[in-house]
């Protein structure tokens, strides 16, 4: 099981989720995640890469995507946020 370091930014964005499907799809993630930290897919778009970094992943927490990041060295995830599908190109 990975440690699960969640930033001041994803905390920010996940208080903002109002929908409880949201919410409960978010908590499956990132269980699955602490789990299995590779299973986010690495085609990331390249304005969230600017953003966040190249070794970011994202996870589909319709209607978001969930951005992380796996380091190995550590088996630590950071959490970075949540990113509507429409703000992700």
């Amino acid at each position: 099981v990975s440690r699960m370091v969640y930033t001041e930014g994803f905390l920010d964005d996940a208080a903002a989720v109002w929908s409880g499907q949201v919410r409960d799809r978010l908590g499956r993630m990132l269980a699955a995640i602490e789990a299995f930290p590779e299973i986010g897919s690495r085609d990331i778009p390249a304005s969230l890469r600017a953003q966040y970094g190249d070794g970011i992943r994202k996870a589909v927490v319709e209607p978001f995507d969930l951005i992380y990041e796996y380091d190995s060295k550590t088996d630590s995830v950071i959490v970075y946020g949540l990113v509507h599908f429409r703000a992700a190109h």
